[in-house]
């Protein structure tokens, strides 16, 4: 009969074989245990620590913040023609120029 061992053991044990650059039989071999006891608890601890995997959760204060920020972006004002023109900083260099000459 084999060594009797904790499910923290068997947990250590699987990591280790996790880690190890052995195949599981391999693994197995060298550490005496049966391989069909490390699946079969290998299974088990995985499907323990799945269904544990649920815990309660409450609302303890809903708050909702908003917060709006406006940048300011300086603006070009072009005055042509008794025409006051204010046009945001960024704006196409071709777009002012066939402005302009709409303009004219």
């Amino acid at each position: 009969m084999g060594k009797r061992r904790t499910n923290q053991e068997w947990q250590t044990l699987i990591e280790q074989s996790e880690s190890s650059s052995l195949s599981i039989l391999a693994f197995c071999k060298l550490k005496e245990i049966n391989p069909s006891t490390f699946y079969a608890k290998r299974q088990q601890l995985n499907n323990t620590g799945a269904s544990q995997g649920f815990v309660r959760a409450e609302v303890v204060e809903k708050t909702t913040k908003y917060q709006s920020v406006q940048t300011k972006t300086a603006n070009m004002t072009l005055l042509i023609k008794g025409v006051e023109l204010s046009i945001p900083q960024g704006t196409p260099a071709a777009y002012l120029a066939e402005l302009i000459g709409a303009l004219s």
